[in-house]
């Protein structure tokens, strides 16, 4: 019965996730049942579960992404964590943090993973360091003009020099806030 009953619970921490992640998203009955679609579907067809899908849902819900957001951008953040051997909920965190950074679309994500895999595979940067990069640098990176690959680029230079995670994207905020408004 050990079998069963772990099946048993396996099932409820899913619906449990599930039910939180709809809940985040403000997810209607129907765009419940279309997450839940979505991360079983997922959890099936990629080396993931359904519940740690679920899981980097309610991620991407509490940054403010609603189900069909969550939906659409799933498969990106999947293939990102896959090729970089990452968490997926860091993986997750850190799309939605370039996302927003930049002012992409929730479709944006499947290019996101791909600088993010390719960022990872390339530099000693980490998907956590190209986090901090985002969170902290994305914005003023955008507003200066600078692309995603541009400052994924910038914090793989940085890591292979030796400055990683907070303190990498804290220099890229400071650097771009300086070039953004010069001193005499």
């Amino acid at each position: 019965t050990m079998p069963f009953a772990k099946a048993v619970q396996t099932t409820a921490d899913f619906e449990q996730a599930m039910t939180k992640a709809g809940t985040i998203a403000g997810a209607s009955a129907e765009e419940l049942k279309a997450m839940t679609d979505a991360a079983i579907e997922l959890g099936a067809s990629t080396s993931l579960s359904g519940s740690e899908v679920a899981v980097a849902m309610s991620e991407m819900a509490a940054k403010g992404f609603d189900a069909n957001q969550v939906i659409s951008s799933m498969p990106g953040v999947i293939s990102a964590a896959e090729a970089s051997g990452e968490d997926l909920a860091l993986v997750a965190d850190t799309v939605t943090s370039a996302l927003n950074g930049f002012g992409l679309e929730a479709g944006d994500s499947g290019r996101v993973a791909d600088i993010l895999a390719m960022s990872a595979n390339k530099t000693a940067a980490g998907v956590g360091d190209l986090g901090y990069a985002f969170k902290y640098a994305a914005p003023v990176a955008s507003s200066l003009g600078i692309g995603l690959e541009e400052l994924a680029a910038a914090t793989g230079i940085m890591a292979d020099s030796g400055i990683q995670g907070s303190q990498a994207g804290t220099t890229l905020r400071s650097a771009l806030t300086s070039l953004a408004s010069p001193t005499d």
